[in-house]
């Protein structure tokens, strides 16, 4: 029985994490996802797994057939997942949104939540049954928590990197999603065969037989017809079917899953389109040629001879045609994150794009433009960035001091770099004025000499030479003439309209007035990420503009704003405690949720980080995960091995918290040092190294904690599923909020500095609420009665 029950609470752990990204990313794709909508929909997972582990998880004192509701629990995801699927996919034609437009803060608050709600709450349910069932079988309840909380980190270890490294290069969602399905059926059936091994028929009672068999005989139905539907093409057909009801008013063509993002091209009457996780990447074989002409001329123009070009993102569909007109130009590297992309435009090829990516002068190089621009690159006359806005932390990279300090390093003395940014020809509102003015207030920040090229969107240039303050649109006629350019937007009229002296001065007024009144714009920096916030205050009045208020409260806050709130938490925590006496334990769940609070929120910085240090190498930020992975793991297993020796577990755990003050101490120092020193080709290496350590240490302290305060609630107790699951929702509470909170406001509001200014705050009045609950002793007949109560529990379960 133990070897089927520790398969089934390793695979808990396994299909969990895989079905959470699984689910994550189709939902991104869905709702074109941001910083805000990924930060939506994990809280919404964590929280329905908090739900599940409490509010269902409790009832596993009490129940008789707990193997039975363990396997019920795993017949449920095995069943509702591919469902879920579908629902994520057609979500968006259920609330009638079309395809390819972003939806609402609201419907993706809601949508999400309908959808993970059975696959959560029966996950979360799982630990808490899987707790007592192993309590019961082991006999030994003070570590049984401990047990379960190990076998769960390290199947999600290993969940994690099978789906990184073999799911997703060769599975599409439905395939993983039977995979996951037999293996917990699988789990299932062992599980009762173990269990009644030795029992039948004498110590089973007839109705718990009963309801076995349904399960049994369910799962062995539910086994064959997910192995018939993947030996078969009828799941490949199923899948197309489905993908089709998602892609609806489109002829789908292709849909495909890489490491970074999902690839999907739909087609209509010739013309292809290409997505990006659900956001519009280009068009071809008639690209949207404004935009094509615009962005690549414009800047080129600017410049009096370009000749070695770098254009970061978004080559393919007429914009590598349109630098390579240009006779003067020798070299053009074009730096694309992502392979699948151009295998996935050379598989629909048409002239256009055969042209430019079998042009001589194009190089094409699979890696990070952050990565790139640290390199020895040699010197560029224009720097060309094609990339979405900051909606990420990870797209916001691309618009910081930082990078731009980068690009300067590669541009020769006349070079120009060309970003992007929303813009109006008729109205800008507030959020869009804060936005372009972060980005040129942070361009500034490096660059001299900035302009803007006013538009529907707008063309931000900025350059060492003050050449490009002082063109007028008749120079730049001029070398449009000179350079005998075939375009079909562009001419000597249209250019003059766009560089209309009238149109930037109105741009330039708008902007100004703004910040004439008072109000200071946050530079935007690697480890102050304030353009992702600015990004997603717009994007929220374009899809849900009765937030706004919202927003623009939380443009205000600072540090006091999360820290007041936490002081009156406490004098109200403490008077209530001093009056009634009645919330001495309930410091040991505060405690649990401020550290689930703070891995979250360190995953997130270290993550952070390295993506700025050294670009968005997918593989290496999963050994980040992994390696947080293994922390929890390896803390669960010494502090287990550890607790029955240690006499006053209290001051352990006050120890613990302490350590966790300490490392959020250290963290943004470390982090600066860093930075500071990255030139150094040692460092630049070495910090890598510190990084995984760093995402190690975190997930020691956080995992260490877990167990230990489930023993200590525990004395005298003898509800195991009641604490853990009460315990494992405070933890998944905790990361919820993390989630949420440091993604969308803290780090692009605060910064990491305060945001680990909020984590030692935080923690430091855990640690205080912990010292003075008063110390828990276990009463003289406590542990004998554990014991006993231990012993005679498989019999219960029997029963």
């Amino acid at each position: 029985m133990e070897k089927s029950l520790s398969f089934a609470l390793l695979l808990r752990g396994f299909a969990s994490l895989i079905i959470e990204i699984l689910l994550i990313r189709e939902l991104l794709v869905t709702f074109s996802g941001n910083e805000l909508s990924i930060g939506i929909i994990l809280a919404n997972w964590l929280i329905l797994i908090a739900l599940g582990s409490f509010a269902l998880g409790r009832f596993a004192d009490k129940v008789k057939y707990k193997i039975e509701i363990y396997a019920l629990l795993q017949l449920i995801i095995s069943i509702y997942l591919p469902f879920a699927i579908y629902l994520c996919r057609t979500i968006k034609n259920i609330i009638g949104v079309v395809p390819g437009e972003a939806a609402g803060i609201i419907p993706i608050i809601y949508g999400s939540f309908l959808i993970l709600i059975p696959l959560c709450v029966s996950d979360g349910a799982q630990f808490s049954f899987g707790c007592k069932i192993y309590s019961d079988f082991s006999g030994k309840p003070s570590t049984s928590v401990g047990r379960v909380y190990i076998y769960e980190s390290i199947g999600a270890v290993a969940g994690g990197l099978i789906f990184i490294y073999l799911l997703i290069p060769f599975f599409h969602s439905l395939q993983v999603a039977l995979f996951i399905a037999i293996l917990n059926l699988l789990s299932a059936i062992l599980l009762f065969i173990f269990f009644y091994k030795g029992n039948f028929p004498f110590k089973i009672h007839w109705a718990k037989y009963s309801f076995s068999a349904i399960i049994v005989f369910l799962c062995l139905i539910f086994i064959v017809l997910s192995i018939y539907l993947l030996i078969s093409n009828d799941i490949n057909k199923i899948h197309w079917n489905i993908l089709c009801k998602q892609w609806k008013g489109q002829e789908l063509v292709h849909y495909q899953n890489s490491v970074y993002s999902n690839i999907t091209v739909t087609a209509r009457e010739n013309q292809f389109n290409f997505f990006s996780n659900g956001i519009p990447l280009f068009s071809t074989p008639d690209p949207d040629i404004a935009f094509v002409e615009e962005f690549v001329h414009l800047p080129l123009l600017f410049h009096s001879y370009p000749e070695n070009i770098l254009l970061i993102g978004g080559g393919a569909g007429g914009i590598l045609n349109e630098i390579a007109k240009y006779s003067s130009v020798e070299n053009i590297h074009y730096i694309e994150l992502d392979p699948l992309i151009i295998k996935v435009v050379q598989k629909y090829a048409t002239p256009l794009t055969v042209g430019e990516l079998s042009d001589p002068k194009v190089k094409i190089k699979y890696t990070d433009g952050r990565l790139w621009v640290k390199g020895p690159t040699g010197n560029y006359d224009v720097v060309l960035v094609n990339l979405p806005p900051p909606s990420t932390l990870q797209l916001n990279r691309f618009y910081t001091v930082d990078f731009f300090q980068e690009v300067k390093r590669v541009l020769n003395q006349d070079g120009i770099i060309a970003i992007l940014a929303p813009g109006s020809l008729t109205y800008l509102n507030e959020e869009l004025i804060n936005l372009n003015t972060c980005l040129l207030l942070s361009m500034g920040k490096v660059f001299p000499c900035t302009r803007v090229i006013p538009g529907d969107f707008n063309i931000l240039l900025a350059s060492s030479d003050r050449e490009i303050l002082n063109l007028d649109a008749d120079r730049i006629i001029q070398r449009f003439k000179g350079h005998q350019l075939s375009t079909k937007l562009l001419t000597e009229f249209y250019i003059k309209y766009k560089l209309d002296p009238g149109r930037l001065k109105w741009y330039v007024d708008t902007l100004s007035s703004a910040l004439s009144d008072s109000k200071k714009i946050r530079i935007n920096n690697d480890l102050f990420p304030s353009g992702v916030f600015y990004y997603l205050a717009f994007w929220n009045t374009l899809y849900s503009p009765g937030l706004n208020n919202i927003f623009r409260l939380m443009e205000k806050v600072n540090l006091k704003t999360f820290l007041f709130p936490l002081i009156l938490f406490i004098i109200i925590f403490l008077l209530i405690r001093a009056k009634t006496n009645k919330l001495k334990k309930t410091s040991l769940p505060i405690a649990i949720a401020t550290t689930g609070f703070a891995g979250m929120a360190f995953q997130l910085i270290i993550i952070l980080t390295f993506q700025s240090f050294y670009g968005n190498i997918y593989h290496r930020i999963g050994l980040l995960a992994t390696a947080f992975m293994a922390g929890l793991a390896l803390g669960s297993i010494v502090i287990n091995n550890i607790m029955e020796r240690v006499k006053n577990k209290l001051s352990l755990l006050i120890k613990l918290e302490a350590a966790i003050v300490l490392y959020s101490v250290c963290l943004p120092f470390l982090l600066a040092s860093f930075h500071l020193h990255l030139g150094k080709p040692w460092v630049f290496s070495l910090v890598q190294i510190m990084l995984l350590l760093l995402s190690l240490i975190s997930g020691i302290l956080v995992g260490a904690e877990f167990p230990l305060a489930n023993k200590i609630y525990l004395i005298g107790l003898n509800k195991i599923s009641w604490v853990a699951g009460m315990l494992y929702a405070a933890d998944l509470i905790g990361a919820w909020l993390g989630a949420f909170i440091v993604s969308v406001m803290m780090i692009p509001i605060l910064g990491i500095l305060s945001t680990c200014a909020f984590i030692i705050a935080i923690n430091l009045i855990s640690i205080f609420l912990v010292a003075t609950s008063g110390r828990i002793d276990i009463s003289p007949n406590s542990r004998d009665f554990m014991s006993a109560k231990s012993t005679s529990s498989s019999n219960n379960i029997i029963g």
